[in-house]
């Protein structure tokens, strides 16, 4: 859901200011450069009784984005940008 995707983002931010770096600003092109970091959702339906909605499929879908992060390896991503 948003709010904890919101607060995985808030946490990567915390890492890099304790690294002694700049908060990710901007997410959408950092996100997409690290795609892999989200575990894909291929399958379900965010539909409630079926008639409208969307289909999770292989890669990005308007149900579920890209997917679910992967805290582990956007740390290690987050980390590791400039």
């Amino acid at each position: 859901s948003c709010p904890v995707v919101a607060g995985v983002f808030a946490r990567l931010n915390g890492l890099r200011l304790a690294a002694g770096k700049k908060v990710l600003g901007f997410l959408n092109p950092w996100i997409y450069m690290h795609a892999s970091a989200f575990q894909d959702v291929k399958h379900g339906t965010n539909s409630d009784v079926g008639r409208f909605g969307f289909k999770a499929v292989k890669g990005w879908d308007a149900a579920t984005g890209l997917g679910t992060p992967d805290f582990e390896k956007l740390s290690v991503a987050a980390l590791a940008t400039k």
